[in-house]
């Protein structure tokens, strides 16, 4: 009895070494192939990241690795669905300009696009400035369309919340995309974004529940990730993926839930 309680203290020590000094500092690249008759010729294997929950709180050793990361996959656009400071980080005007300067390293073939998460409302003009600065295009329920190689572009549209979403739908320049993909933060927001059926939806927010028990799942649900909380969901003919994000919130720690980038290729089907 005595060696199974030691062996149990010992698993105990070795999960929270894990958890706290290995995993968050680990990086990892899901990769995935979005087969759709909608994509175009076009847009075949047109290569988007998305990556969520930077969450910086002045480690820029992390920050840096991310971006060099990113760069590596040599994306054709990146979309960063949000919440770039911790909440409770007072960040001063050096660490700003370090801050825009690592995510104008960013590279990719066209655009960097973004939407506001739940955190990036509490320092809202910041957010604004750094992003705009880092030359990234931010989408708050509102759209861009994405013109390559043809006349046919792909719709991107980015969601904050519900307020007069249906805006960031419309079609005033009577474009019909064959495609249309949706940016958002909060997960629970599909819930008023699946009646306009996209094609693909791609939210963050939920930090893959903090602890990811293998064969149960996630341990913790954030708020705004109560009803969406897996990594893919399949809804009538709408693809959604939820990022695992990078950072963390409250505490510097992870188990079985690497941080994590998502690399889609889009395919055409015939």
């Amino acid at each position: 009895m005595k060696k199974v309680i030691i062996g149990l203290i010992l698993i105990i020590i070795l999960l929270f070494l894990d958890g706290y000094f290995l995993e968050p500092n680990s990086l990892k690249i899901n990769e995935y192939s979005i087969s759709n008759s909608n994509i175009t010729e076009a847009f075949n294997d047109f290569k988007i990241i998305h990556f969520s929950n930077i969450l910086y709180n002045g480690k820029k050793k992390n920050l840096t690795k991310i971006i060099d990361k990113i760069n590596e996959q040599k994306p054709d656009i990146i979309i960063f669905t949000g919440n770039l400071l911790n909440k409770n980080y007072k960040i001063n005007e050096e660490e700003e300009n370090k801050l825009i300067s690592e995510l104008m390293r960013l590279d990719c073939t066209l655009y960097k696009y973004a939407v506001i998460g739940n955190h990036d409302e509490k320092y809202l003009d910041t957010y604004k400035n750094i992003l705009d600065k880092a030359n990234f295009k931010l989408l708050n329920n509102t759209y861009e369309y994405i013109f390559y190689q043809d006349i046919n572009p792909i719709k991107l549209v980015g969601i904050t919340d519900d307020t007069d979403i249906a805006n960031a739908f419309t079609n005033e320049e009577n474009i019909n995309p064959l495609y249309t993909i949706v940016a958002t933060n909060k997960p629970d927001n599909i819930n008023f974004i699946k009646d306009y059926n996209p094609n693909l939806i791609l939210a963050g927010n939920y930090l893959g529940g903090i602890i990811n028990i293998p064969f149960y799942g996630a341990l913790i649900h954030t708020s705004g990730s109560k009803n969406y909380h897996e990594d893919y969901y399949k809804l009538k003919e709408t693809d959604i993926y939820i990022s695992n994000g990078l950072g963390n919130e409250k505490f510097n720690f992870r188990l079985f839930n690497k941080p994590s980038l998502n690399l889609y290729r889009l395919t055409k089907n015939d």
